[in-house]
Parts: structure tokens; sequence; C-alpha cells
């Protein structure tokens, strides 16, 4: 006979680290962990893209240093050329794109630093509630706390 294993969230369970996070900050922790997952995609993306960009632009250069034949080349640098111009293009729309929704995720960010500083937690007493929260996202996410940026 084999042991069934079957791996169960934290949160399904109900745990100490799920706890870790009080129950008035969760949505607005959610909403920054979704923006801030959807920042690393478009920052690879445009990591992509201004590859691309430099790739275009290096073959077109490069393609200026053979004339033995004029119309081949002339149209190959054509189409480099055009494919330059549109990663070009792509390239500034993904980092318009990406600094957007930088600036939410700093905003989000800075709000949630102001819930650590004051009022994070419900409890009277001097309590880790705070420490334990910046200790979670760091293992967790891998997102510190303990400066003023991301």
């Amino acid at each position: 006979m084999g042991v069934f294993v079957q791996q169960v969230p934290s949160k399904v369970l109900n745990t100490a680290e799920s706890n870790s996070v009080p129950i008035h900050i969760r949505g607005v922790l959610k909403e920054f962990l979704r923006r801030h997952s959807e920042l690393q995609r478009l920052r690879h993306r445009e990591i992509a893209s201004l590859m691309a960009v430099i790739l275009f632009g290096f073959l077109s250069l490069w393609g200026m240093m053979f004339p033995k034949y004029p119309e081949l080349s002339f149209l190959i640098n054509s189409l480099l050329l055009a494919g330059f111009v549109l990663t070009f293009r792509q390239y500034l729309k993904a980092r318009r794109v990406s600094q957007h929704v930088y600036i939410n995720v700093h905003i989000l960010y800075h709000h949630l630093l102001g819930k650590l500083e004051v009022g994070f937690c419900e409890h009277e007493s001097p309590c880790q509630c705070a420490e334990t929260f910046r200790k979670y996202m760091w293992n967790r996410y891998g997102i510190s706390f303990y400066g003023n940026s991301i």
C-alpha cells in the first residue's frame, strides 16, 4: 500500500502562516500582490522588447557593411529598419504600461508601510505582529518591508 499525500495551501488550513496577515489588511495585500506579479511580468516583457530593439538595431547596422549586392542589401536593411522601428514602438508601449503599474505598486507599498507603522494590528499591548508580517512577506514572496522602497 502507498501513502496518499495532498498539499493544501495554508490559507485553506488557516495556519499561523496565513494568520500573520490581519483581516483588515488582506484586501490591500491581495491587490498589492496581484499588482506586484503583474509588474514583474511587464518588466520581463519590457526587457524582452528592449533586447529585440538592440538586436534589430545591430543587425540593421551590420547589414550596411556588406554592399556587395546593393539591391539585396537595401531590401534587407529596409526590412531590418522597419523591424527596428516596430520593436522600438512596442518597447515604448511596454515601458509606459510598466511605469504606470509601478506607480500603482509603489502607492500600495507605501500604504502597507504606513499600516505597518501605525495601526497594523488590534492588540493594545506591544506585540511582534508587524515584524512577523515583514518576515512572512520576505520568506514567502521575497518582498522586503524593511526599507522605504520596493
